[in-house]
């Protein structure tokens, strides 16, 4: 998975509200994590956008 790096962050903004005694913000982090572990999991290849913006499979300036 190569967004793999998004569940890391949230991993450390949760640990960081864990450590600082923020139940609330940790609980909604670890919602964040599952969320998007979900969506990415979901995504096409078709669907991850390149460094220019457009997605793969589509031409530059196609319909759709």
């Amino acid at each position: 998975m190569s967004k793999k790096w998004i569940i890391e962050v949230l991993g450390d903004l949760k640990g960081f509200a864990d450590a600082n005694r923020l139940p609330e913000l940790a609980s909604q982090l670890e919602e964040a994590i599952v969320v998007a572990s979900v969506e990415l999991v979901q995504r096409s290849p078709a669907e991850e956008a390149r460094p220019d913006g457009t997605k793969a499979g589509r031409r530059a300036g196609a319909a759709g």
